[in-house]
């Protein structure tokens, strides 16, 4: 009894923690996982109250919640119409970060420091892991700065399709490593990749039809959200069956129930897409509450994974979080002409480099990837040995800490030179 009661005072504790992070994030443009990272790592590795071995068992589940929470946060926020407006800008700055960040790690991991050398793979993997920004973050702290809205619209439309960017891709790399025979054609590889993708749209604009028929038919029912998030649950699971992804369905779903009045009139009607509409605003709410509370405690599980006393995986984590900085600064450069800031270019580019911080997305697959078993000879392994998986979720968890320490200062340190944005 001892123990449970413990355990309801720590996760107590958890949440309250969380709670004000959530808070100084609002007020004070300070990330949250700054906070619950360190607090895990306070719980764990510094005083031994928690054992994350204990954890071990539950980690998939959270994680896999934590895919769903992320992906269909991320479809609500996700407009056509607005894609379309802001789309150029958003796209470029997102795919060309994304990628430079990519390939910048991997070169850092795998030809400087020398990471794994018998398999490049590995420092790929960290590469597409912290690949993207974190939509929590930065779409909640670009609005309370004085940016242009066309900034502001930008650098939270990239977050959003970052986090994208960060799961699809990690999870098809994950595909490919986990391939027994590791000597597949390229063909092979982009035929799977397409077969994956198409498997999920599919699923999931059929999907979002049937959720938005749900939704519609059970309006007057109080706990309407329980069931969709049931049912993003069971799409999920099915999607992984079938031989797609989960993540990509569940975002496609998300995209089609968000979208509704873009689809031909027989089959949504005007009735329907309003009732549907007004239902996801009532929805929001609640789903933001379980999306944080699912972000508490999975930023605590990777602090206590976090070892903080290895100067050298911090001092690689440091070293990538500056490099990614450094590479983000001509992309958003050229991004700032583009959109017109001319005479301001350097603080325009220099506000979007820093909204840059890594988050939910990245610990999540950095614990997917470790935590992810397959078959090798008829025998079920980890598709990370033991010290690769133990250098994922160090470094993923070192850079989501630093690159969000970075957006902090970055913020504070170009508030009054944003408002000549204005000007």
């Amino acid at each position: 009894m001892v123990e449970i009661y413990s355990g309801l005072f720590i996760s107590s504790v958890i949440i309250f923690i969380g709670f004000v992070g959530s808070i100084l994030l609002n007020r004070k443009n300070i990330p949250d996982a700054i906070f619950l990272i360190l607090f895990g790592y306070f719980l764990g590795p510094m005083t031994g109250i928690v054992d994350p071995q204990q954890l071990s068992g539950v980690a998939p589940y959270i994680g896999a919640l934590a895919l769903i929470a992320i992906m269909f946060e991320s479809s609500l926020d996700i407009d056509l119409n607005e894609l379309l407006l802001s789309a150029k800008p958003a796209l470029i700055i997102s795919l060309a970060g994304f990628f430079a960040s990519v390939i910048g790690t991997f070169i850092v991991l795998y030809y400087i420091i020398g990471f794994m050398p018998e398999n490049p793979l590995y420092s790929l993997l960290i590469g597409t892991i912290i690949g993207g920004g974190s939509g929590a973050v930065i779409a909640s702290i670009a609005p309370k700065i004085s940016m242009p809205n066309s900034l502001q619209l930008t650098l939270s439309l990239e977050s959003v399709l970052t986090d994208v960017y960060v799961i699809v891709f990690t999870l098809t790399l994950m595909s490919i490593m986990g391939n027994e025979s590791m000597n597949i054609q390229p063909s092979e590889i982009v035929g799977s990749i397409a077969a994956r993708f198409s498997t999920s749209m599919v699923l999931g604009f059929i999907a979002g039809i049937v959720l938005s028929d749900l939704i519609y038919k059970f309006k007057k029912e109080q706990h309407i959200y329980v069931m969709t998030f049931a049912f993003l649950i069971l799409l999920y699971v099915g999607a992984e069956f079938a031989g797609g992804s989960g993540a990509i369905t569940v975002l496609t779903a998300g995209i089609v129930v968000a979208n509704l009045a873009y689809l031909p009139q027989f089959i949504a009607g005007s009735n329907m897409v309003d009732v549907v509409r007004y239902q996801l605003f009532s929805m929001e709410s609640t789903h933001s509450e379980l999306t944080l509370l699912i972000r508490i405690f999975f930023f605590v599980e990777v602090g206590l994974l976090l070892d903080l006393r290895n100067i050298e995986i911090m001092m690689h984590a440091a070293i990538l979080s500056l490099i990614l900085l450094l590479l983000r600064y001509p992309i958003a450069y050229g991004i700032a002409r583009s959109m017109g800031f001319r005479q301001k270019t350097g603080i325009a580019a220099g506000i979007s480099s820093v909204f840059y911080a890594r988050g939910l997305a990245a610990a999540v697959m950095a614990v997917v990837a470790t935590q992810t078993m397959i078959e090798r000879g008829g025998v079920s392994v980890p598709l990370l040995p033991e010290p690769v998986g133990a250098y994922v979720i160090s470094i993923a968890s070192a850079v989501v800490l630093f690159t969000n320490i970075i957006l902090t200062v970055g913020v504070v340190a170009l508030k009054n030179k944003v408002k000549e944005l204005l000007i």
